[in-house]
């Protein structure tokens, strides 16, 4: 088999306005963000020899930091040109850049930041043999036209959707956008209008999705949080803002809610945040005898800020005294009301120490809390 010289168009001049505010490309995903994530399994190919990103001129001080971060900055084989206000003219912009002696063209959306080396290869095979290759997956959901006198059913068996990466010989691209005067939203239909001839399918890829918005790039977080408090005489203590009557109470700065402390750094963690400590300082008098449950609303608005929300918690309290088994439920139900989930969502397990150090003594309850962010 001949040797193929492969460039890849990546086009990522659009402006996303379906994902919101920031640059969907720009966003983290993976161990880097979906730009660089889109390009690198075609890196991991010694026959592409060049990955030209057609990008956004006002974005690209941003990819080339995310360059070097992903250890990237030093492949020669990449180079940007400017994108277009829309993906028909990012892609021309980027055919401008093809190397002299590519003759295999592979043109990929910035977007779609789960390709596959084994979907890379059955697009190039099918390029080789047929000068142009789609990789398509089939419907799955039942299908309707939507007709001014009413919905139409439709057959869905024969209709496909349309993936990248697509590859094409080179002059055949070529000569499609060249003569390509509108705007496409895909390379099929730009060369069936201008460049028309053989096209092979081959199998996509379900999990090969284009990120279009904020849904379609759920990453999730996880955090660990721990807090132990020692006890005094007193007259009750709060665990998860539930009062718990007893003879003793925290030693603390605050009300020494120790779960819900526990639950705060959690998510503090998950989000990469200092911890409660560094927020709410001991030497700080504001937060003298202060309510945990408002120290978790500052909390809750960080995490918002950041375009996070709970998707479960699970707390365990280590304490050897009091008995706490009476209060579980409605821990559950008051911090799944804070925290905006289901109370099936929000779990507590209560042991004891089994006697061994001042948790086991009844001098002291600890409490630690994982908890999952998206």
């Amino acid at each position: 088999m001949a040797k193929h010289s492969v460039n890849v168009v990546v086009a990522a001049g659009g402006s996303g306005t379906r994902y919101g505010k920031q640059n969907k490309l720009l966003e983290p995903c993976g161990v880097s963000c979906v730009l660089i994530e889109a390009i690198k399994p075609f890196l991991a190919r010694k026959d592409v020899t060049r990955v030209i990103v057609a990008i956004d001129t006002g974005a690209s001080d941003e990819f080339l930091d995310a360059l070097e971060a992903a250890g990237l900055d030093d492949d020669r084989r990449i180079i940007m040109t400017r994108g277009g206000t829309s993906r028909t003219r990012s892609v021309k912009y980027g055919l401008e850049a093809l190397s002299d002696e590519c003759d295999l063209v592979l043109i990929h959306d910035g977007a779609r930041p789960y390709v596959t080396p084994a979907l890379i290869s059955r697009v190039i095979k099918g390029a080789e043999k047929s000068g142009a290759c789609i990789p398509v997956v089939p419907l799955v959901d039942n299908i309707l036209l939507a007709g001014e006198d009413g919905p139409v059913p439709l057959d869905r068996t024969p209709y496909r959707r349309v993936q990248t990466p697509s590859g094409f010989a080179r002059e055949r691209i070529e000569a499609a956008y060249a003569a390509a005067t509108d705007d496409y939203l895909d390379d099929f239909t730009a060369l069936h209008a201008f460049a028309p001839g053989k096209v092979a399918l081959v199998p996509g890829d379900p999990n090969n999705i284009k990120i279009t918005v904020r849904e379609d790039l759920l990453t999730f977080l996880t955090g660990f949080g721990y807090d132990i408090h020692h006890l005094t005489e007193g007259r009750g203590i709060k665990l998860l803002g539930v009062r718990v009557p007893c003879p003793y109470s925290f030693v603390a700065h605050s009300d020494g809610d120790a779960a819900v402390h526990a639950v705060m750094d959690a998510i503090l963690t998950a989000l990469g945040e200092k911890d409660i400590g560094h927020l709410y300082p001991v030497d700080d008098p504001r937060y003298d005898n202060a309510d945990s449950m408002k120290l978790l609303e500052g909390v809750l608005g960080i995490m918002r800020a950041k375009g996070r929300s709970v998707v479960n918690c699970s707390v365990t309290v280590i304490a050897e005294r009091p008995t706490l088994a009476p209060y579980i439920d409605r821990m559950r139900a008051k911090m799944a009301k804070a925290l905006s989930i289901p109370t099936e969502r929000f779990s507590v397990a209560a042991t004891t120490n089994e006697g061994v150090g001042d948790i086991g003594s009844g001098e002291a309850i600890a409490a630690c809390a994982t908890v999952l962010l998206k």
